[in-house]
């Protein structure tokens, strides 16, 4: 099937609808208008509306940008529902969590991977601003899990410098998932406090604790990976900022989806969106994608230029997540599942 087969087929199913919004399920998501109303809406009808994820900061996202953010949400849907093996690690890993915390609420695939994707870009609007944010402060319970150590905080804060001085920019990944987390716990605690007034959502404190996850996929999404051989100048770069743990060898993943499934799904998931490459939302049912036990193929049938752009994005997982291979126009991704 094409992308966007794949796509409107998860926008059809019910199970990410968490919060059963009736409006959502109306947008046309072909528009970014509707998937600007889709971001709002999901964050409305959850009680998580806070200063992040402001009417404001939504309204400043880009076109492309919102549509990104919904199809990188309802392709992950899609893409978690057709790859069995896939999915049965994110769930295992979901249910040790939901243990772990002895979580009473229903906490799934489809609520984690909501606050993970709606998340994950809101922080553009303060990587644009000329004023940088100033020094970076976890908040108290934001203590790493779902992603390899070696994305310690001091790590974090590295990055965030290098960022600011060789870029002159805040990371919009590291903003958001620091503030993400702020804000969830915030709303959570006023929510429950007021619980009388909607009965509907669980408010339960269990509930930091997946949003810590989920803000660990936010903060450490952006953060690249450097190839020590292959680019030799930005690894110099990253060793005068402390940032040695993010360089690799060649053919060296240090995030496994076997140990951290969902961080790998996302990461993984957020590449192969093509839209931020291909622009024009028709023109995935150019794209097709299909799925063997331990590989995804993508296969470009787009005649313009950004067909092979998108495949090169595509096949740059290998420098970094997983292995592919590339062959006219053709990308099979590889997926450890052992």
């Amino acid at each position: 099937m094409n992308f966007k087969e794949l796509i409107k087929e998860a926008f059809r199913q019910k199970e990410w609808n968490y919060y059963s919004d009736e409006f959502i399920e109306k947008l046309n998501i072909e528009k970014s208008d509707d998937c600007r109303e889709f971001i709002r809406k999901f964050f409305a009808v959850s009680g998580k509306a806070g200063e992040l994820n402001s009417i404001d900061v939504i309204k400043s996202l880009t076109d492309e940008r919102c549509q990104h953010i919904v199809y990188v949400f309802l392709l992950g849907v899609g893409v978690y529902n057709k790859c069995v093996g896939v999915k049965s690690l994110i769930d295992e890993q979901i249910q040790q969590y939901v243990e772990r915390y002895k979580c009473k609420s229903d906490v799934n695939f489809y609520f984690i991977w909501f606050l993970c994707c709606l998340f994950h870009d809101l922080g553009y609007q303060v990587e644009n601003s000329d004023k940088p944010v100033g020094k970076l402060e976890f908040a108290k319970g934001q203590n790493l899990i779902g992603v390899p150590r070696v994305f310690e905080k001091k790590t974090i804060k590295n990055y965030w410098n290098y960022r600011q001085k060789c870029h002159k920019m805040n990371d919009h990944g590291i903003y958001a998932g620091i503030t993400m987390y702020k804000s969830l716990c915030d709303i959570r605690s006023e929510q429950e406090k007021n619980s009388w007034k909607n009965d509907k959502i669980c408010w339960e404190k269990e509930l930091e604790h997946i949003y810590n996850i989920a803000s660990w996929v936010v903060l450490c999404h952006n953060i690249w990976f450097v190839q020590k051989k292959k680019k030799k100048c930005e690894s110099e770069i990253y060793k005068k900022f402390n940032l040695n743990q993010l360089l690799l060898d060649e053919g060296e993943y240090k995030i496994k989806i076997c140990d951290h499934s969902l961080f790998f799904f996302f990461c993984l998931i957020d590449t192969i969106e093509p839209i931020k490459t291909v622009k024009n939302p028709s023109l995935l049912e150019q794209i097709d994608i299909s799925f063997g036990e331990k590989e995804i193929i993508i296969t470009s049938n787009l005649k313009c230029g950004c067909g092979d752009r998108y495949l090169k994005g595509v096949n740059d997982l290998n420098d970094w997540l997983t292995k592919t291979k590339w062959k006219d126009n053709q990308v099979i991704i590889k997926l450890d599942l052992k």
